[in-house]
């Protein structure tokens, strides 16, 4: 049986996800020209929130929260191992766990989607994240508005931060809506 733990992040796990971290990511980080190891661990050191999940004793993904604890708004970020990508579920089960437990003390938090990462993106999508309050990139809350909004990100020049050799697309998260 598969077990499923969530530990605090320690400075040595950036080193093992650089090692570990999924495909899609290492190659969207590359193709902008920084270096994933330093990127990473600038993301840690500026946390006040880190985990590291592990899957069966192994670290299969790794995030925090970087700004103050009693600061209003935070930059999340997360990195997923190739392993835990067999276990979509538990992600995403994860993931909404560690929101909600972030949104007790955040208000609101932003992400960027690198380039070329659609994984990324589908995920971001999928746990509330959106570029605009209404309108078409507007939090999705069902499979089609999922959809309308990955479009919008591809159609939409606008949304698009320049970054390095290639941009990465802001998005936003507000906690979850019961009424939707």
């Amino acid at each position: 049986m598969t077990t499923f733990q969530m530990i605090e992040a320690r400075p040595y796990h950036c080193g093992q996800m650089v090692r570990l971290l999924r495909i899609e990511h290492q190659q969207a980080v590359a193709h902008l020209g920084f270096s994933l190891h330093h990127e990473l661990r600038d993301r840690f050191d500026s946390s006040s929130f880190r985990r590291a999940w592990l899957i069966d004793g192994s670290l299969a993904a790794l995030g925090g929260v970087t700004g103050g604890k009693m600061n209003g708004t935070g930059f999340l970020w997360l990195a997923i191992s190739e392993t835990a990508r067999r276990y979509p579920v538990a992600i995403v089960k994860e993931a909404r766990r560690q929101l909600a437990e972030i949104m007790l003390i955040k208000r609101e938090l932003a992400t960027t989607i690198l380039n070329g990462d659609a994984a990324a993106r589908r995920l971001a999508i999928y746990l509330g994240f959106h570029v605009a309050d209404e309108g078409p990139g507007a939090p999705a809350h069902s499979r089609f508005a999922r959809r309308d909004l990955d479009r919008h990100l591809d159609m939409d020049p606008d949304i698009r931060i320049p970054l390095g050799a290639g941009f990465a697309i802001a998005m936003g998260y507000h906690g979850h809506d019961e009424a939707a």
